[in-house]
């Protein structure tokens, strides 16, 4: 019976870990979710485009109306991600 008593402990015990992991991924999840926004928000300002030409490119490239040059995916993966000194220099 003793063993019974100690299982049903350890099975509170980990209960409460899961729990309080859960917890924690969830703030971390939300961290993460912040940081990149923060990082869009950074991206967006360093193409000093107002609202209406941001818009009509994000609508433009959204419809297939433009497209990135070949390479451009693979040139800004290799970049720094924290810095937006390229992006810049390709305006």
């Amino acid at each position: 019976m003793a063993t019974t008593e100690k299982i049903r402990r350890d099975i509170e015990k980990v209960r409460e870990k899961i729990t309080d992991q859960q917890k924690r991924l969830r703030a971390l999840e939300a961290q993460l979710a912040e940081e990149e926004n923060l990082e869009i928000v950074r991206m967006v300002k360093a193409v000093h485009m107002d609202n209406k030409e941001l818009t009509a490119f994000l609508r433009a490239y959204a419809s297939g109306m433009i497209s990135l040059p070949e390479g451009m995916m693979e040139k800004e993966a290799a970049a720094d991600p924290d810095t937006m000194e390229g992006a810049d220099d390709e305006e």
